[in-house]
């Protein structure tokens, strides 16, 4: 049996200064995973009054796996908050300051990602439409649907890239993660609305209510008020996940445009001129100059290689919205 709780020595031990490396953070989840299943399991023999029969071998309704995978989660968050990893989400407009509170008490090293505009067939008003979104909720069986557009054409929209692999994150480890809680009686509808408030809350960035969107699945299941308990019955429940696009540029030519097979078009600087500057142990600024210039090849293009009429308005030029990832 792997050392308890009550044991103070580390999972791995490393000095002040010293890298963590990846083999360190994945024997660090072992360790702690099976530090939770030794405590559940003896928390679990240690119950000898159950209101129900049916209830002998759970906790709180929990069987030991469903408990262990529950526990395990909020651990690994709350050691991601003490290794001084953050999250943020963020935009930026063109010419002014966003000043990260971060409250780290050491300047952090930042890496940026600019979130891309992806297609999605987004559900609301009992309407569906396509449109293109930051943010998006949908069922990992949503990956190509049917929508009319707004010239009443039946078209195509590929919410899974068809020729990379599955992107999202499952929704049951975000609610984990941004301290949604929930029972069992749990509507979806109350569990998605939560989650987007607490998401668009500091030290995140509200987003522009047309940035994120929910799938035709959803939009019915949250109509219906289904349960936590009926999700879970159904298969659904690890189905659900939350998409979005973050991307950076490696290795960018000095002349800043690289030019692929089609040069029709062209991979530029993602993200293009943000500079960053640490402004004393606890606070960062993000900021760029200039208008942003958005990758071609993230939209869909005509003949001359220029974005067609469905693409994102021009209102977001002078926006750029980015995945910050902050690491002491």
């Amino acid at each position: 049996m792997s050392e308890t709780t009550t044991d103070t020595a580390p999972y791995v031990e490393r000095q002040p200064g010293d890298a963590i490396t990846a083999e360190d953070w994945n024997e660090m989840q072992s360790k702690i995973r099976e530090d939770i299943h030794d405590t559940s399991q003896a928390a679990a023999e240690a119950v000898t009054h159950v209101e129900s029969a049916d209830d002998s071998a759970r906790l709180e309704g929990k069987d030991l796996a469903a408990l262990t995978e529950e526990v395990t989660r909020r651990v690994l968050d709350d050691v991601r908050g003490r290794t001084g990893y953050q999250q943020l989400f963020r935009v930026l407009t063109a010419g002014e300051k966003d000043v990260l509170e971060h409250g780290l008490g050491t300047a952090p090293l930042v890496d940026l990602y600019v979130l891309q505009y992806f297609k999605v067939v987004a559900r609301e008003d009992d309407e569906s439409r396509p449109t293109w979104v930051t943010f998006f909720l949908h069922h990992t069986q949503e990956r190509r649907m049917r929508v009319t557009d707004a010239d009443g054409r039946r078209i195509v929209v590929d919410v899974q890239p068809p020729d990379g692999p599955d992107e999202g994150v499952p929704f049951a480890a975000l609610l984990t993660r941004y301290g949604v809680e929930y029972t069992d009686t749990s509507s979806l509808d109350d569990l998605v609305n939560e989650f987007w408030e607490k998401f668009f809350a500091a030290p995140n960035d509200r987003f522009s209510d047309d940035q994120y969107a929910w799938s035709p699945w959803f939009e019915r299941c949250c109509k219906e008020k289904q349960s936590v308990r009926q999700l879970k019955a159904n298969g659904d429940w690890d189905d659900m996940v939350f998409h979005y696009r973050p991307r950076k540029t490696v290795g960018v030519p000095e002349n800043g445009v690289m030019h692929g097979n089609d040069d029709s078009k062209m991979l530029r600087p993602e993200p293009p001129n943000v500079f960053v500057q640490h402004l004393d142990d606890n606070r960062t600024a993000l900021w760029y100059e200039g208008t942003p210039r958005r990758s071609f090849d993230q939209f869909e293009t005509g003949d001359s290689g220029e974005p067609v009429h469905d693409s994102p308005t021009d209102t977001y030029d002078r926006e750029l919205k980015l995945m910050v990832l902050l690491k002491v």
